[in-house]
């Protein structure tokens, strides 16, 4: 009888086509749950940018001094100096607590140095201490310390169970609590799209201002999508420091004369001035990360003349003494820095959320189509042998019409008779049956069933092909 057991040419099609399922399952799987494990917010980010002041357009600021700053040894003298100097920003963004899988908490500390200012016509270059160099014009500016808790995927502030808003403006340990803050900062969401709707918090004013989509450069290998921010002018003494008083350095109280003068002013007259901000802000960003590989931004401070009359002189209303003027952009290392960084947090986004699932995807559909074409032309059969399909299981046929015949030789069989041969086993000359000698070489023919004789099997003649006097001079079985 003919076995049951799959050959390995049938199992093909079916394993083919389960494992072509599977690598498209793979494929499909891949950029919605494993790319996602990838896209978030680093836990050990920490990195420092450098940013340089630069000659703004139009200015009238030099290559080597093209900011310009208040010089606050001025505040004592007759009237107000105004310097050009060469600025340095550097910041340091490093996670801290509370940090968990869903958001981190940035911490950034912001320092704006002089790398060299111009006093009455003379290039100094202040120290960190105070009294030398620039004299009471050091070489700190300004410094600030803040931190945020974000969403580690969508980079926005994420403030509820027990998130951080707050920002240090001086070097005690007292911070401001910015409770209503929005926007992103620092970073943008993972996959940021130029077509949506976002909004940027600006530290210095500490409020939120729309973001305009530009258009799209490369910086250093890396495509990255242009955004700019205008953040409207914004009063810096209507903020409140830690104490809930006027931020340091916000205001001013000079007499008219020592801001130049104003007509029907009396010179003696003491004016308060308070300092007003205004940023124009562009942000390089590598929309597969939501790295900023270059921040530039034109700061302009000023102080204007406050509380004033609507009826007051025009040249008060309109008076604006710079504070700081200055463009800061971050320079080349930084940015071929902070480009490396988008490189390796886009490398396995890249390669598990769209190489990899594109060739899983093609050898799942190229596996399922050679399955379904196995299946559909079926396993190659082996032509089937005389008695059945197992050469070595004969399976004797049953004649439909008559029984077993013989022809004039005693044999089996007729011409469209197909019979089964088998070496006759019997030994010839002394075998039990009385039969001549044998022939190890003979073979006989296996009589094939009918329904009429006993046991399934016809008797076999004693003259049969056996027997030597029934054997003819032209009968095949005979020996020469």
């Amino acid at each position: 009888m003919a076995s049951s057991r799959m050959s390995v040419r049938e199992l093909v099609g079916p394993v083919l086509i389960f494992i072509g399922a599977l690598f498209v399952v793979a494929a499909i799987a891949m950029p919605l749950y494993l790319v996602g494990q990838f896209q978030k917010t680093p836990m050990d980010t920490d990195y420092t940018t450098v940013s340089t002041s630069q000659r703004t357009d139009g200015s009238s600021g030099s290559q080597a001094l093209p900011a310009q700053i208040l010089n606050r040894c001025s505040l004592t003298s007759s009237k107000p100096e105004v310097s050009p100097a060469n600025l340095t920003r550097q910041q340091r963004v490093v996670v801290v607590k509370p940090a968990n899988s869903d958001r981190v908490t940035f911490q950034a500390g912001t320092s704006v140095r002089i790398n060299q200012v111009q006093i009455s016509g003379e290039t100094v270059t202040p120290s960190s201490d105070s009294t030398s160099g620039g004299g009471c014009l050091g070489a700190l500016l300004s410094a600030t310390k803040d931190r945020v808790t974000t969403n580690r995927t969508t980079g926005a502030p994420a403030l509820g169970g027990g998130g951080s808003s707050e920002v240090q403006l001086d070097s005690s340990d007292k911070t401001v609590t910015i409770p209503d803050r929005r926007g992103l900062q620092y970073r943008f969401p993972f996959d940021t799209d130029k077509g949506k709707n976002y909004i940027y918090f600006d530290l210095a004013s500490r409020t939120t201002s729309p973001l305009k989509y530009v258009d799209s450069t490369e910086i250093n290998g890396v495509k990255v999508d242009h955004f700019s921010q205008e953040v409207p002018e914004a009063n810096l003494a209507s903020l409140k420091d830690a104490n809930g008083g006027v931020p340091q350095g916000t205001q001013l109280t000079q007499s008219a004369s020592w801001y130049g003068g104003f007509p029907g002013i009396d010179g003696k007259q003491v004016l308060p001035a308070d300092l007003y901000r205004k940023t124009t802000r562009d942000l390089y960003v590598d929309p597969t990360t939501g790295t900023i590989v270059n921040d530039r931004e034109r700061v302009q401070e000023y102080f204007k003349i406050s509380g004033i009359s609507d009826d007051a002189p025009d040249a008060l209303k309109n008076f604006s003494l710079t504070n700081l003027d200055a463009t800061f952009a971050y320079d080349q290392k930084t940015q071929e820095q902070r480009a490396a960084d988008a490189k390796d947090l886009a490398s396995p986004i890249k390669l598990w959320g769209r190489w990899m699932p594109i060739v899983f995807g093609i050898l799942g559909v190229l596996a399922l189509a050679a399955g379904i074409v196995l299946l559909l032309r079926g396993p190659r059969r082996t032509p089937a042998t005389a008695g059945g399909e197992d050469p070595y299981y004969p399976v004797a046929t049953q004649d439909t019409d008559s029984a077993a015949t013989r022809d004039d030789s005693g044999a089996f069989g007729g011409s469209d008779d197909a019979t089964s041969t088998f070496p006759d086993l019997r030994k010839r000359g002394g075998g039990a049956s009385g039969a001549g000698p044998t022939d190890d070489d003979a073979t006989q023919n296996i009589p094939r069933v009918t329904g009429d004789e006993p046991h399934g099997w016809s008797e076999p003649d004693e003259n049969g092909p056996g027997s030597a006097e029934t054997r003819r001079d032209d009968d095949p079985w005979k020996r020469t």
